[in-house]
């Protein structure tokens, strides 16, 4: 099946219900929908204006569903992606695969036990380059691993580095690349000799016959690499007739894939080893320099060498390593803090704080980070922006409560630790978890931190919402505080965004005004993204909280650089799955609303009237402070009826954790019990026939059964034969709500999809604009000539890997949006492989302390 028909497939057969979808209109009025297509030719520029289709309440999702699906198709048809080819599965069921794959191991593992004692037994074998006795074997050198004395001299003269073993006495032995063997009266013995560093050789020394060139050892060198570290000899050329010499310079060692652990290059630091450091910090937070250094040094003593490598050395020489490569990327249009699926236009950025990674007071030092202000906000900027906010701003003490819970995070000035001096660190990112930019704590969480963040990225990300934990009680801030501060207004365009799962621990009404789930044009944006990003950090708070400052700002921007590089690498299997995801849970979705209208007895055309109420029934506060009055005690009766109804049923399928229901049942039983005297006040201010019965109350709080929401339990709600208890209508609100967020990301997630291939695209085209601006000059600001040309080769390499990157892309989003889609959810990784795991763990326990 062509392309085109997989699109036709896709937008006739599996279209849903249309819905409305909100953005925000306010930035362009006088326009209510404006469509753009991206251009088909490979000449986009990235920095074109592109407007963004702007949807009124007026206009329906599958509108702007197939407006986007076409801008996508437009793309996808241009780069000429060919079909991809199914895969075989080899078995529908992992447990029959583990479970034959564990026989055939135990079935050989008796076989393997003998395959690998009979490796310590020394066979009488002969050279394999001549007939001598073989004394020294080589793995390195496979399949001519056996050597004698000769000929090992002669081949590892230039092979340095390989690890040989001798097999004097019967028995194998590691020896230094600085021993060799040799035969005295008659027995074998161990001799040193010097080695040289394999370095690049200049092409010609002078203009002498080359057989008047002679090598020999210079200064001694010491040399770090993945196996550990060897002592061995800079090499020397010197001509015998012109007297002419070299010796490699700092230069010759780059190139040869070293990098100096000091300025006069006595010791050298194999570049693998740092990529295979950074690598395993990327993937192990919590992995300590130390513990990396005794891994070399064990390796360096298993091959027979030893030494001790210096973790302060290797500390700086790394970062310098790292900034370079940075700044290398950087000329290549590499951007480590952009994600390409949400530029020019992100529709929601999530911020938090992230209390465990503090840093102890008593680690002090006076060095410059490396990278200021790249991903951490400089602490002078911050420092400034929230003296001028608290000038601005009278605080007025609290304690930041909502519902039965309390947040740390709710209020505007806290105290410094004593002991500490950052106190955490305060993140941004967006809806696909890439970081955005962060800024050192230093009073807790007040609201000038996120009120910062979003400052600085509001104007550059476009973003449409900003989900915290505590929106509840920062909008209402901001909105005070923007009338006192004109620059800060621009920010209430952004809509507020209560994050999903912090959004139980609020209070049911507030639940219902501010939660992500009930924002329109917010899709399936959980707001919760953060929170995985803050278990990955987190787990670095172990290395990071007695380091110096500036030892911790770098380390943390390295974290971040390998945690966006992943995320970048893997976003078009992310949206690809969304994007199949989606269209099934929205069709479930649908038939879940109408199953349960039809128990319900709510009719279609009373679903929005229901929905209606229940806003209403939320943005009613009239609920005052003391509860003297029948209304008063009525709304609160009501709110604290559905919250433990809602919780209770929640209990298991939100929890998978003993501890945490524990808590919870404790909690519930705190609420249930402020209810029962809530009514008991209540009974007693009106007569008889008014009064509310506690046994029914109690009966409709179980959830054993279900809840069917037949009977009334409130008196004040029989008004008609009609009326339904919020409860009831809480039901449908739900559904309701989970369907059109469904049906909005349908639009969100193809407009993200367009994004990412338009960002590719447009990013070509400018290393190509680059790339012919540099060839008419020969150098460039402060880069030699050599440089210049070295940086033109790096953008050329980068516009291949773009080149190859947009290809993958669009094929990704070819078969997603083609027929066989279905097994994208089989044969493709999760959108968030290890983290999903981790949400409970990552939230820290100062966030709330009650849920």
């Amino acid at each position: 099946m062509s392309m085109e028909a997989g699109f036709a497939k896709i937008s006739h057969s599996r279209s849903p219900q249309p819905g409305p979808l909100e953005t925000r209109a306010s930035r362009d009025p006088g326009l209510s929908v404006s469509i753009s297509v991206a251009p088909k030719e490979a000449s986009a520029s990235f920095e074109s204006a592109e407007e963004v289709p702007i949807v009124t309440q007026d206009t329906r999702c599958q509108y702007v569903f197939d407006t986007e699906m076409q801008s996508l198709k437009d793309i996808l048809t241009t780069a000429n992606v060919q079909n991809m080819e199914e895969q075989p599965s080899t078995s529908t069921s992992w447990r029959l695969r583990q479970s034959a794959a564990q026989d055939e191991w135990r079935k050989a593992r008796s076989h393997h036990l003998n395959c690998l004692l009979s490796c310590n037994e020394v066979p009488k074998r002969k050279c394999c380059h001549c007939t001598s006795p073989a004394i020294i074997r080589c793995r390195d050198c496979m399949p001519e691993e056996w050597l004698c004395m000769e000929c090992d001299i002669h081949i590892h003269f230039k092979l340095t580095l390989h690890n040989r073993e001798s097999c004097i006495d019967g028995i194998y032995k590691p020896i230094e690349p600085t021993v060799c063997c040799i035969e005295k009266d008659g027995t074998y013995c161990l001799v040193n000799q010097v080695r040289l560093l394999p370095t690049v050789r200049p092409s010609q020394l002078c203009t002498c016959d080359p057989e008047n060139i002679t090598e020999s050892a210079g200064r001694a060198v010491i040399l770090v690499c993945i196996n550990g570290q060897y002592d061995l000899h800079m090499p020397k050329l010197l001509c015998r007739l012109c007297l002419a010499q070299w010796t490699p310079d700092r230069s010759d060692l780059i190139k040869s894939g070293y990098w100096p652990a000091t300025v006069n290059a006595e010791t050298l630091f194999s570049v693998d080893v740092f990529s295979t450091f950074e690598e395993m910090k990327t993937v192990a937070p919590s992995l300590s320099r130390q513990a990396f250094l005794r891994m070399l040094e064990r390796r360096t003593s298993h091959f027979g060498r030893a030494g001790k490598i210096h973790g302060d050395v290797f500390q700086r020489s790394f970062m310098e390593y790292t900034f370079c490569q940075f700044q290398c990327d950087k000329m290549a249009c590499v951007k480590q803090f952009t994600c390409p699926a949400c530029t020019p236009n992100m529709l929601a950025l999530c911020a938090d704080g992230n209390r465990k990674q503090y840093r102890f007071r008593q680690s002090k030092g006076s060095e410059e980070p490396y990278f200021d202000g790249t991903f951490i906000a400089k602490d002078c900027d911050v420092h400034h922006f929230v003296e001028d906010v608290q000038s601005k701003m009278k605080s007025t003490a609290g304690r930041g409560m909502c519902g039965a819970s309390r947040w740390s995070a709710a209020r505007e000035t806290a105290r410094r630790a004593n002991n500490l001096d950052e106190e955490g660190l305060e993140v941004v990112v967006c809806r696909h978890g890439v970081l955005l930019k962060a800024l050192n704590m230093y009073r807790g969480e007040i609201f000038a931190y996120p009120l910062f963040l979003q400052k600085e990225l509001q104007a550059a990300t476009n973003g449409q919402f900003y989900c915290t934990d505590i929106a509840c009680k920062y909008w209402p801030y901001l909105e005070k505080l923007a009338v006192s501060m004109v620059d800060l207004r621009p920010l209430l365009e952004m809509r507020p965004f209560l994050s999903v799962m912090h959004a139980k621990a609020h209070s049911t009404k507030c639940e219902i005004t501010w939660s992500g789930r009930n924002q329109e044009g917010a899709g399936t944006t959980a707001g919760e993204e953060v929170e995985m990003v803050n278990s990955y950090l987190s787990r670095s708070a172990l290395t990071t909280k007695y380091v110096t400052k500036s030892a911790r700002n770098d380390m943390l921007t390295i974290h971040a650089i390998g945690w966006n590089r992943r995320k970048q690498d893997g976003l078009h299997l992310a949206l690809s799955s969304r994007y199949v995801k989606t269209f099934q849970k929205a069709q479930e979705e649908s038939q879940r609303l109408e199953g349960l209208s039809r128990e319900l007895g709510c009719p279609e055309n009373m679903v929005q009237q229901w929905v209606h109420d229940v806003k209403q029934w939320a943005a009613d506060d009239s609920l005052g402070t003391q509860c003297d009055d029948q209304q008063n005690l009525q709304q609160s009766m009501e709110q604290m009826f559905l919250s433990v109804h809602q919780k209770k049923a929640s209990l298991y399928t939100q929890t998978d954790s003993n501890k945490i229901r524990h808590l919870r049942r404790r909690k519930l039983r705190e609420e249930k019990k402020k209810l029962l005297e809530t009514i008991k006040l209540y009974n007693e201010q009106v007569s008889n026939e008014e009064q509310i019965d506690v046994v029914k109350v109690e009966s409709r709080l179980s959830v054993v059964g279900g809840d069917t929401g037949a009977d009334l339990i409130w008196p004040w709600e029989v008004h008609s034969s009609e009326s339904s208890n919020i409860l009831t209508k809480k039901k449908i609100f739900d559904a309701y709500m989970s369907k059109m967020r469904l049906q909005e990301e349908r639009v969100i997630v193809v407009r993200e999809m367009r994004q990412h291939c338009t960002y590719l695209r447009g990013l070509a085209e400018n290393i190509r604009t680059k790339m012919s601006e540099m060839s008419a000059v020969r150098t460039s600001g402060s880069l030699s000539e050599v440089g210049h040309r070295g940086l033109q080769c790096l953008l050329q390499k980068r516009l291949a890997d773009v080149d190859e990157k947009f290809q993958l892309v669009c094929a990704s989003y070819s078969q997603a949006l083609g027929p066989n889609a279905a097994s994208l959810l089989e044969d493709w990784p999760q959108e968030i492989p290890e983290c999903q795991t981790e949400l409970d763990e990552s939230s820290d326990d100062s966030d709330f302390e009650a849920l």
